[in-house]
């Protein structure tokens, strides 16, 4: 397992706020293209050129091209399941759907000089808003439905809304949340829309269909705000009183310094894994998260059987993170188990999912509760999004520093591909409660996290400037994990930190 940082100028210096493979794998002759999205308004095509020796690493990259219609920052790119169709949207308040020209065409608005670098061309298929009686509200987030048929879009006036992309309509829109919603995803079984909002909530959304099977409207049918989980057995330690559960808010609120909360549902349904979540240090007499209590970041892990039943327990909970989580993404290949393996989700087949925090990126698998491999020195800024390979076997990873860096695997470290068929028996899990799993990593530092005392409206864009927040809401990393950063003073200007680059380090790497 290998991670390196890709140094180039991706978007001439801004903010990375997205990004997404287009294809990846042997199938498509070694051709690895990738789409970011910029706070230069913009969407960039890029292809990376694997090493012919070693094929998880990247040698050159070659830019492509430049799409240009969006008039303000680009928050989410996301392709369909056949790639063919781009799905953008930013602080504009539109969605537009973008597909490749079969021959070079020059866009309105490109300039003559900048045209002449393309090596292929883009134009907008469809450009979607909701009614004009609700005005354009910047999207922060984005997820097609596993048909193609839809999109759904979280906005910051705390809706949700879901697109006919055939149509070009808005067919659904429900604003139940009372903050951002920062992070959607539609469930890959076709049956819930899932939303997380700066209101410390996750909402979960049926989709209610007509008799033609078209998407008409969603009913909330669970909001997820507290959950049971174990105290600590005291401040600052990693050891846990099971005997002491407590109901307590399972999430940050508005004032963590993040435009984005995306959190993302396995490939087969069965597991929904929740970013920016926090963990009581000790039982404290407060319970409101909003007064002293000290608080650690973790990371949520939900069944499926149990949401349904609007249960609010998680199965999994990562806890004792140094830096809130912020993006979760799930590889799209489904692994055979181990042998010796005791998984602590009762699936056929084993799942590898990542989750990014500000400063590190985790892996980790569904067999045990360790850490495949935990990556640091990654950024300076704030993670924003994550993105695997069609096979598994690449992560890449942008950052509101304006680079990207990359995770190769190695085909062996997570084992055989699972080759059998998902049949919906396998899916279901057992409907009995499942035993809340702490993760006892204890490689992971404890550095737990104050609420703050006095709130910030954190993604206020009318009185904050966007990438200032995004820099100053986080530390850089420290000199103990960055050698680099040792000995800087820590009054240097933004722009200087942002041209350096520092060394990813391999901090940890489980060997099964």
């Amino acid at each position: 397992m290998e991670a390196s940082n890709l140094q180039i100028y991706w978007h001439e210096s801004q903010p990375i706020y997205s990004l997404c493979f287009q294809s990846i794998g042997k199938a498509d002759g070694g051709k690895t293209r990738l789409v970011t999205a910029g706070g230069d308004n913009k969407i960039r095509v890029w292809q990376l050129n694997l090493d012919e020796q070693n094929r998880s690493k990247v040698d050159t990259i070659d830019f492509l091209s430049s799409l240009t219609q969006h008039e303000q920052a680009v928050n989410a790119v996301r392709f369909n399941s056949h790639y063919d169709i781009l799905a953008s949207a930013g602080d504009d308040g539109q969605l537009l759907l973008w597909k490749k020209n079969e021959t070079m065409a020059k866009d309105f608005g490109v300039d003559e000089e900048e045209f002449a670098d393309f090596k292929e061309s883009w134009y907008v298929w469809k450009r979607l808003r909701s009614a004009p009686a609700a005005g354009a509200s910047e999207i922060y987030d984005l997820s097609w439905s596993p048909d193609d048929k839809y999109i759904v879009t979280g906005s910051m006036d705390n809706s949700i809304r879901v697109f006919d992309v055939l149509e070009g309509s808005c067919v659904a829109t429900i604003a139940d949340h009372n903050h951002y919603v920062q992070g959607v995803v539609w469930d890959p079984r076709n049956e819930f829309i899932i939303s997380q909002s700066a209101d410390r909530s996750v909402h979960m959304h049926r989709i209610i269909r007509d008799s033609s099977e078209a998407v008409i409207d969603l009913k909330l049918i669970n909001k997820i705000t507290r959950g049971e989980v174990p105290c600590r057995k005291a401040a600052n330690s990693t050891e846990l009183d099971y005997g002491n559960v407590k109901s307590s808010f399972l999430f940050h609120n508005e004032t963590l310094p993040s435009f984005f909360r995306r959190l993302d549902m396995s490939p087969c349904g069965n597991l929904l894994c929740v970013p920016a979540g926090i963990f009581k240090n000790c039982d404290s007499s407060s319970e409101s998260g909003n007064g002293n209590d000290e608080l650690a970041n973790a990371v949520y892990v939900f069944t499926r059987s149990y949401l349904e039943k609007s249960s609010n327990r998680p199965m999994l909970v990562i806890p004792f993170l140094k830096k809130p989580a912020l993006v979760i993404s799930f590889s799209p290949q489904l692994y055979q188990l181990t042998a010796s393996a005791k998984p602590y989700a009762q699936l056929p087949y084993k799942l590898v999912f990542a989750v990014a925090t500000s400063d590190e990126v985790f892996i980790y698998d569904t067999e045990v509760t360790k850490p495949i491999c935990i990556i640091g020195n990654l950024h300076y800024t704030p993670v924003t999004d994550l993105s695997w390979g069609q096979d598994g076997s690449m992560l890449m990873v942008s950052s509101t520093d304006g680079f990207c860096s990359y995770i190769s695997i190695h085909e062996d470290t997570l084992g055989p591909r699972y080759a059998g068929k998902i049949k919906e028996q396998e899916l279901s899990l057992s409907g009995n409660a499942p035993s809340l799993v702490v993760t006892t990593s204890t490689i992971i530092d404890t550095q737990p996290v104050k609420t703050k005392r006095s709130p910030l409206e954190a993604a206020t864009k009318e009185t904050l400037d966007r990438s200032g927040l995004s820099s100053g809401g986080f530390s850089s990393p420290s000199s103990t994990t960055a050698s680099v950063t040792k000995g800087e003073e820590k009054g240097q200007s933004e722009a200087k930190i942002v041209k350096r680059r520092i060394q990813p380090t391999l901090m940890l790497q489980n060997k099964k």
